[in-house]
């Protein structure tokens, strides 16, 4: 009886409402608490309202001026110095032509080469959309693309000291724009001396058209009160997204000193963007400027800082707003959560933090799985780099050369592989199927084939080298015993060169490309591939062999840079392009070649994702 008694004293407070006390006070003064708890909610809100607003207010201030501001500067201004280095690129291309130099030094008088040279400025001018131009320093021709022989400079017409003063000013390139107010046209000419600067042939170069640049500042207007100036050193507006402010004074639409100041700092701060507040009679302006990496020119944008904080006077009304629909809905609430649902409501609160905590839980052992998986793919490329050959080997036997290895996942299925031998070199590029880590793997397996190959007491040559590859990597993967569950291989180009000069290629669904006096010609390797279960090279794999001389170049890649989708269209490169590229910069060392080459890519890639592992080399002997 004992026992029974002091048990029946501990279950006793058990049985009673977890919520006895709550029904208690709404029994008593549920109103009295109702009304306190929303006072001290109205001023917790109105505290937080207040200083809320003041720092959003501050923050939406730094971040127009450190974030909003600078990125659109900086989003315009890459676009305006790219057109005009491409454009730099080009004049400079065009003006230091060799043939084009003797001609106009001869005087123009070998009348074969005239339809050539037309020929060569209209397609520059058609494939980039330039106005391309010449004028010869001797008999002071003025060609263009689309009117040919136009004028004859003459040093009395001042429409042509342009011409004069670009040959005495002894700068390589010159950069002049024409604003046509008549057409609303604003043109940029890239004035680029001909051969020697002290002793140049002529002036030649192209003409750009900026006013789609006009149309694009339009694009980054803000509000109706913004402005976006392309300006030049003396504070003239070379470009605006309002077509009637080009060719106007930057002092007509801002206070002397804001003028002053941003050219004086404009050619202190270099290519850094510059942040300005000023007040003038309409409020509170904020203004960025930036000098162009590509000229002298400053890039200006200008914003009313009521267009960008105007949002905040909706804010606070909404904050009052709220304010009240609060009040109303928590007096029915604590009415009714202090009456009926308070404690489903603490289940459901102690539901939702267990599930959070499983969820947390999983979460971690999903993070730290990952990052497991993460580390052990980058070891592996640090074991598919180490069996590639390094900086350093390359250039003690290629010398001039570039290499562009970018795998699309961390590791992938292309390498190259290079091995000296006593009279010369031999190297291989491959591309194996798949791509991540069963495509480094696969590397691995044909790197370790290939050096048991080059093990012989007897150099092979690049016919024999793929033949051997096929054999044993078939051997290697099954393929002559009957387990056909997979058909793995790889497309491969081999190069063997000895130090007279001869070249030989093999090349098994992968072409060679060689530069030579100009011209690039394709010479394209077996339609079948290595190692698959129906390769073979009985009969038909041989060797090419190609006499190379000094200065010829030698580029292999695999079919990931020309399948690389981009454009406007989304097409993919295409070899043809890639063919155009090369022969288009054989006047850059093979080093620059390579890094346009990448470059190039780059753009034409975009947005899109990469398809496939790439792999690019180029060789000047």
């Amino acid at each position: 009886m004992i026992g029974v008694n002091l048990l029946r004293k501990v279950k006793m407070p058990m049985k009673k409402s977890p919520f006895g006390k709550y029904e208690k006070i709404v029994n008593k003064g549920t109103m009295n608490v109702i009304f306190f708890a929303c006072s001290i909610i109205i001023i917790a809100i109105l505290i937080t309202g207040i200083s809320s607003y003041a720092i959003v207010k501050k923050a939406m201030i730094d971040k127009l001026q450190k974030q909003d501001l600078v990125y659109i500067l900086k989003s315009i201004s890459t676009q305006i110095d790219e057109r005009i280095d491409r454009a730099k690129e080009t004049s400079l291309i065009l003006a230091d032509n060799p043939e084009v130099i003797q001609w106009f030094e001869d005087g123009e008088t070998d009348k074969k080469f005239e339809p050539l040279f037309i020929e060569q400025m209209t397609h520059v001018a058609k494939t980039l959309n330039y106005t391309v131009f010449f004028t010869n320093r001797k008999t002071g021709h003025y060609w263009t693309n689309s009117n040919l022989l136009t004028d004859t400079m003459n040093k009395d017409d001042t429409a042509d000291q342009w011409f004069y003063k670009t040959l005495a000013s002894g700068q390589k390139i010159t950069l002049n724009i024409d604003h046509n107010n008549v057409l609303n046209q604003t043109n940029l000419w890239i004035d680029t001396l001909m051969g020697d600067i002290h002793e140049p042939a002529g002036v030649a170069g192209v003409g750009v058209d900026l006013q789609d640049i006009s149309t694009e500042f339009s694009n980054y207007k803000i509000s109706d009160k913004s402005n976006l100036w392309l300006v030049d050193t003396n504070g003239k507006i070379s470009i605006s997204e309002d077509i009637e402010q080009s060719g106007g004074r930057l002092q007509d639409y801002l206070p002397d000193k804001v003028s002053n100041e941003i050219k004086n700092d404009a050619a202190q701060s270099g290519d850094k963007p510059t942040v300005i507040s000023y007040q003038d009679q309409s409020g509170q302006k904020d203004l960025i400027f930036q000098k162009l990496t590509s000229c002298n020119w400053i890039l200006i944008f200008q914003i009313d800082r009521s267009e960008t904080m105007g949002f905040l006077n909706s804010i606070m009304i909404s904050t009052f707003v709220s304010i009240t629909v609060v009040l109303i809905f928590l007096i029915i609430v604590f009415y009714v959560v202090s009456t009926r649902i308070a404690n489903p409501y603490k289940k459901s609160v102690q539901l939702n933090l267990e599930l959070e905590k499983e969820v947390q839980e999983r979460t971690s052992e999903i993070r730290a799985q990952n990052k497991k998986m993460t580390e052990s793919i980058y070891y592996a490329k640090t074991i598919q780099e180490s069996i590639l050959p390094s900086s350093e080997y390359l250039q003690k036997i290629l010398a001039n050369h570039f290499v562009l290895w970018r795998p699309r996942d961390i590791v992938g299925g292309d390498f190259y592989w290079l091995r000296e031998t006593d009279d010369g070199w031999v190297m291989v590029v491959g591309d194996c199927t798949g791509h991540g880590v069963p495509g480094a793997l696969m590397t691995m397996a044909v790197n370790s084939i290939l050096s048991n190959i080059m093990s012989q007491n007897e150099i092979p040559s690049p016919a024999v080298i793929i033949k051997e590859l096929n054999r044993q990597l078939k051997d290697a993967l099954n393929k002559e015993k009957g387990d056909h569950s997979t058909d793995d291989g790889l497309d491969a180009a081999v190069l063997s060169y000895d130090n007279r000069g001869r070249l030989l290629y093999a090349g098994a669904k992968m072409s060679m490309y060689v530069a030579s006096s100009g011209q690039v010609t394709v010479y394209d390797g077996h339609k079948s591939g290595i190692g698959y279960i129906k390769s073979s090279f009985d009969e038909d794999m041989f060797d090419a062999g190609v006499r190379i001389n000094r200065g010829d170049r030698v580029y292999l890649t695999t079919d990931g840079y020309v399948d690389q989708n981009g454009g406007s269209h989304d097409y993919s490169f295409g070899k043809s392009k890639f063919r155009k590229n090369i022969s288009h910069t054989l006047k850059l060392s093979i080093y620059e070649q390579g890094k346009w080459l990448e470059k190039v890519l780059t753009d034409y890639q975009g947005q899109e994702p990469q398809r496939d592992d790439i792999v690019v080399v180029g060789i000047e002997f």
